[in-house]
This record gives C-alpha cells, sequence and structure tokens, in this order.
C-alpha cells in the first residue's frame, strides 16, 4: 500500500479516534512488507511470504504480532508520514494446535531480509519470551546476514561485538527450538539457524552456508550455483548439518509441528501424555519373524519399529545422514520416548564416525528434554577400514560412550539380533549408571567382544594359516565358535533381564516407560546445559 501524500498524520491535540486511525494505517502498510512487485517475486519463485508461512503454521487467529509498526519512518516538514519501510522480520506469540509458541521469521522482500536502514530481529521478543514464559521457539529463515550497505549508511565498518549469540544459547538450554530453512541463508541467519534442536529445509528451494556464491568465488575462486554450495543434497545427505529435508513448505511445518509436538515446553517440564488409543497390551504377530533366521539376511528395521510403537507413528530425525543408526521420537502408551535402532541395510548396522555423533546428539537431546530412550539394537560394532579411520571413528565413538555415561534418562533395550564390542557397549552403558540396565534379549540374539567371524581371524591366525585347507579350517572355528554366541547361554548368565518373544516387546516397553514417569519428573528439576547442534 503506497503512501497517502496527502493524508495527515495524527499529532499531539487531535482526537483517539484519529490516533487509532494511524495505528491501522501503519500496520497495514507494514503488513504491504517489500511492496506488490517483491511479494510477487517471491511467489514466482514457489515461496510463500513470512506473513504466509506464519498463517499456514499456526492455529487460525492465534497469531499476537509484536513490533508491527517498527520500521525506517520519514516525516515531512509537517510532520506528516511521507516514507515508511517495515522492519524485515515478522514475529509474535501464537498456538499450535492450542500450545502457545514463540514463532519469527526473515521478510525476504524487504532487502533479502537485511535491510540497512532498520533492525529489527527475534532477540527484541521472541527469544526473550520463550525463554521467559517457557515456551517453545520456531523461527522461519531465509535471510542474507549483514549488508554491506548498512556499512556504507553506518559510514565506518565496526567490530562485532560477539552479544548475539546468549539468547540463542539460552535458549537451547531451556526450551524446544526448531528451525524452518526456507530459502537461501547465510550469515548470522544460518549460524541462527543451526543453534536448533531441530532443522528442516525444502529439497530444491533452500540452501545454507556461511557466505553465498559471489563471496565464495571472490574469495577462493571455487565456482558453484546456490544448490551445489548449499543445498539439502549437500548439507542433509552429505554434511549432516540439517537434520531433515522436506518436499514443500507445508511438509517443513507439519515436520515442525511434529517434533515439538513429542517435546516438553521447557527442560524442567516432562512431555505430557497424550492419549493415542492403541492399547499397550497389544501383542504385534509379525515381530515374532520379522528377523530371518539366516543371520546374513536383512530386513526392515523402521516397520519393526512401527509395529511396536503407538499406531505405527514415528517422527524420524536425519534419516538421510549415518544411515546405519536410526533415531527418532514416538510415543508408547502415549508416552513421549526417543527411539534409537540399528539398520542392518546400510554398513550391517555398523557404527562409523557419523553415526557415534549422531548417537551422541540425539542421546544428548533426549536427556536434556527427560524422554526415556527405547533402543532396537542389532550393531555388529564399529565400522572397520580406511574410511572409518579418516571419519576418526574410535575418536567420535568415545564421544557417543561419554554421551551415554552423562545422560540420566532412564533407557529400554531390546537386542533384536547382534551387539559386538564398545560400539554396542556405547549404546548398553546409556542410563542411570546406578540404575538397572533394562537390556532384554530376542531369539536372535548374540553378542560379545568381537563379532565371530573377525574374531576368529585374528586369534586363530597361526592356526589357520598353517592348517592344509586354511578356508575350511577357519570355517570349523567359526562353526564351533557360532553354538557359544546362543542367545540361551547369555540369559543363563544374567546378560539380559529376560530372553523374551518378540511379541511381548510393546506391552514390555509401554511397562517400563510407564514406570519411568516419576523418575523423570524428579530429572526435570536437575539443570541442563545447552544440546550442542
Amino acid at each position: 500500500m503506497p503512501i497517502d501524500p496527502n493524508r495527515e498524520t495524527w499529532k499531539p491535540g487531535m482526537g483517539w479516534e484519529e490516533a487509532i486511525e494511524d495505528i491501522e494505517y501503519i500496520r497495514r502498510l507494514g503488513q504491504e512488507m517489500g511492496g506488490p512487485e517483491r511479494v510477487k517475486r517471491q511467489h514466482s519463485g514457489g515461496r510463500y511470504t513470512i506473513r504466509e508461512r506464519i498463517q499456514k503454521m499456526v492455529d487460525e487467529g492465534s497469531f499476537v504480532e509484536a513490533g508491527p509498526l517498527v520500521g525506517a519512518a520519514e516525516y515531512d516538514e509537517n510532520g506528516n508520514l511521507c516514507e515508511f519501510t517495515p522492519g524485515a522480520y515478522v514475529m509474535g506469540l501464537a498456538e499450535i494446535d492450542g500450545r502457545p509458541v514463540a514463532i519469527g521469521g526473515d521478510d525476504f522482500t524487504i532487502s533479502g531480509g537485511s535491510p540497512h536502514n532498520v533492525r529489527k530481529h527475534s532477540r527484541q521478543f521472541t527469544q526473550p519470551l520463550a525463554i521467559q514464559y517457557g515456551i517453545p521457539y520456531i523461527q522461519l529463515v531465509e535471510g542474507v546476514g549483514h549488508s554491506s550497505k548498512s556499512d556504507e549508511a553506518a559510514g565506518h565498518m565496526g567490530l562485532p561485538s560477539g552479544d548475539l549469540w546468549w539468547g540463542a544459547v539460552e535458549l537451547l538450554r531451556r526450551v524446544p527450538v526448531a528451525a524452518g530453512i526456507m530459502g537461501s541463508v547465510a550469515g548470522a541467519p544460518a549460524a541462527f539457524a543451526l543453534m536448533s534442536h531441530f532443522t528442516v529445509m525444502v529439497k530444491g528451494q533452500s540452501q545454507i552456508f556461511p557466505s553465498g556464491p559471489p563471496v565464495v568465488r571472490r574469495a577462493i575462486g571455487e565456482d558453484l550455483d546456490k544448490e551445489a554450495l548449499g543445498g539439502a543434497q549437500m548439507h542433509v545427505h552429505e554434511s549432516g548439518q540439517v537434520d531433515n529435508e522436506a518436499e514443500s513448505e507445508e511438509d517443513a511445518f507439519e515436520q515442525i509441528k511434529q517434533f515439538i509436538s513429542y517435546l516438553p515446553n521447557t527442560t524442567s517440564d516432562v512431555a505430557p501424555r497424550v492419549e493415542t488409543g492403541d492399547p499397550p497390551d497389544r501383542r504385534p504377530e509379525e515381530l515374532l519373524n520379522i528377523i530371518p533366521a539366516n543371520r546374513r539376511r536383512s530386513y526392515d528395521p523402521r516397520k519393526l519399529i512401527r509395529l511396536v510403537v503407538d499406531n505405527g507413528e514415528f517422527f524420524e530425525m536425519r534419516r538421510h545422514w549415518a544411515g546405519a543408526l536410526i533415531t527418532g521420537f514416538a510415543r508408547l502408551d502415549g508416552y513421549s520416548v526417543g527411539i534409537i535402532g540399528s539398520d542392518p541395510t546400510k554398513l550391517a548396522g555398523a557404527m562409523d564416525g557419523w553415526a557415534a555423533e549422531k548417537y551422541a546428539h540425539f542421546v544428548d537431546l533426549c536427556d536434556a528434554f527427560n524422554l526415556p530412550v527405547v533402543v532396537f539394537l542389532d550393531m555388529p560394532g564399529f565400522m572397520l577400514g580406511s574410511h572409518a579411520e579418516r571419519k576418526a571413528t574410535m575418536r567420535r565413538g568415545v564421544r557417543a560412550l561419554i554421551a551415554s555415561a552423562e545422560a540420566k534418562v532412564p533407557k529400554v533395550e531390546f537386542n533384536v539380533r547382534k551387539a559386538y564390542g564398545v560400539a554396542a557397549d556405547a549404546v548398553h552403558s546409556l542410563g542411570h549408571p546406578n540404575g538397572l540396565n533394562l537390556r532384554f534379549g530376542w531369539p536372535a540374539g548374540e553378542w560379545g567382544g568381537i563379532p565371530i567371524e573377525g574374531g576368529v581371524a585374528a586369534a586363530y591366525r597361526r592356526e589357520i594359516d598353517s592348517a592344509p585347507d586354511p578356508d575350511a579350517h577357519r570355517e570349523m572355528i567359526e562353526e564351533r565358535l557360532l553354538k557359544l554366541r546362543s542367545p540361551f547361554r547369555a540369559a543363563h548368565r544374567g546378560d539380559v533381564v529376560d530372553l523374551i518373544d518378540p511379541r511381548d516387546t510393546r506391552r514390555l516397553a509401554c511397562t517400563f516407560v510407564k514406570l519411568a514417569q516419576p523418575m523423570l519428573a524428579k530429572l526435570a528439576q536437575t539443570p541442563k546445559r545447552a544440546v550442542r547442534p
């Protein structure tokens, strides 16, 4: 809406009706954002404006905007408004499924979300609101950070003050933080986006990097377009920097909603129970034979998880990165839980450096938000070979051990098949150090210090090499030792609480998750540190 040059602006002494009219007039100017042409350009790129994003995401009529009149305003000699540029950040309080949230995002239609003549940002309202009132914080990011035009307007280039980040770190320590990376994001907005417990970007539409292609080309001579430099393929599938990818903006909104639905409002609370209508004593018949009798054959680990959890609903994080490990959220008897599983179709379920990092981050997240963890383990140990060594697998594996040792949330573990070596021990050690280690074995279970095949090759090397037929001799030793891997023998030694019918997995998991609730309430009162992204 263009400025009306003939409109007289309210001044002291005029009636309050005129003042209210001016408030509404400037508010409407702000809702025009960067103007019709720039809004059209945003739409032509297949992207919603920030106001449309918020409207589509939150409950209808629930958005209470903060700072709608903030902007760069100019008045003529008669005190009448002659120019107004809204601040390029829209923020406020809203509700999602009746739950209050602080929400905000960049207005890319105004100088790419980085105007040089006005400062309006989340630190003025949404960050302190989320911290002080204890509600989730959602940021919808599409901004390019610092603009050289602001230096020119200021007449100098200043040293960064370093005071931007305290609020973001405090948010990570106190409340759920989720970020939608909605378009091209660089500089400080990129850092703020990644200072989140959950990040999602839109495939083919979103990119994130410290600086975009022009700066990269000028600095180091590398000539890449935005998508190759920082798109979903790079950061969801390859670097693991962003948790999930979405097929559309609506899909991104839905993933953010799902993520926060499993978490409590603060790290000092426990997630409320939700009535799901799925009986806790349901016995999924398909679990009985989901693990093939042939130990060299694979199975669908996500099907296994969905058969156990309430209504088969499982929200996975980082599915496309470090694929041997599965992490996500579900409910059991209505209670929120963290899920950790192995995927034998990727690296045979072995833990490499990336999987160890993924594991440590997820355990820290569950521990911070007082979520019990349910584990479905089929892990032959750490990944081997030069590629694994280049990923510093053991060093990152030790980080996984530390995360397990520091976590206080209770754990229920089901050894569905393999559990070998230090990597499996990292998972075994998850839970309260002085508590009961709740491990149950399935009939397909096998566990030990080292897988039989590799252990035989190492421990019996000389004997095998000196045999008339080394391959046959090795197979003979392996067959002899395979008899010792019986889960019944392990159960006799007390390695597990019990050896169970797989169809009883859901009932047992629901029982212990329910019993854990008073303990979780006590843990919620302990101080928390910020979950590192």
